[in-house]
């Protein structure tokens, strides 16, 4: 059994030096340079006495996207068979810096030959995370309730409303085609 103990509630930064490598080994998240033990990240220091062994633990965890997850974000770049998403809501909170997500269109509904409009430059987004492979957050808009939120007409401006069956411009009467969801239009959207 090893007998953990946390410095002090000290509090060190990357480069810091914790310790010394006659005194502890280096442990997670710390490396050994020239004549000292220093921290990788910002965290707090614990020394594992039984092993002789120093480590840092982690100040503040990276959230990372999680399969299944629902995200709302905004269209950055759009192309034929997939968009960039930037995620600002992840399961209805918001996020700090924010997360980049890609919609692959080519599978979605549609089919072969047939040439369809999802998602455009500056739509707002609901959308779930169907894999984080290698990183990448990749996401789906199948489902009813996902899709474009709220977007503008690309003839002259104007926010879209939904009036009857397909959203239209009020200003122009551009029908615009898009995967819309299930509620877009609506006046009360949660992310």
């Amino acid at each position: 059994m090893s007998k953990r103990e946390t410095a002090e509630k000290k509090m060190v930064l990357p480069g810091d030096v914790i310790a010394s490598p006659e005194e502890f080994m280096p442990g997670k998240n710390t490396y050994e340079q020239e004549d000292s033990v220093r921290a990788t990240l910002p965290g707090q220091v614990e020394k594992d006495l039984s092993k002789r062994e120093v480590a840092v633990r982690a100040a503040v965890r990276p959230k990372a996207l999680a399969v299944g997850d629902v995200v709302v974000g905004q269209v950055e770049a759009a192309m034929s068979s997939t968009a960039g998403v930037r995620i600002t809501f992840v399961n209805g909170r918001q996020t700090l810096g924010g997360f980049p997500g890609t919609i692959f269109t080519r599978g979605e509904r549609g089919g072969r030959g047939v040439r369809r409009t999802y998602v455009k430059l500056g739509d707002v987004v609901r959308a779930k995370v169907s894999s984080t492979l290698n990183g990448m957050n990749q996401l789906s808009i199948e489902e009813p309730h996902l899709g474009v939120l709220a977007t503008l007409c690309s003839v002259c401006g104007t926010p879209l409303t939904k009036d009857g069956r397909a959203p239209t411009c009020q200003v122009c009467g551009s029908v615009e085609e898009r995967k819309f969801a299930d509620d877009f239009g609506s006046p009360d959207i949660r992310p």
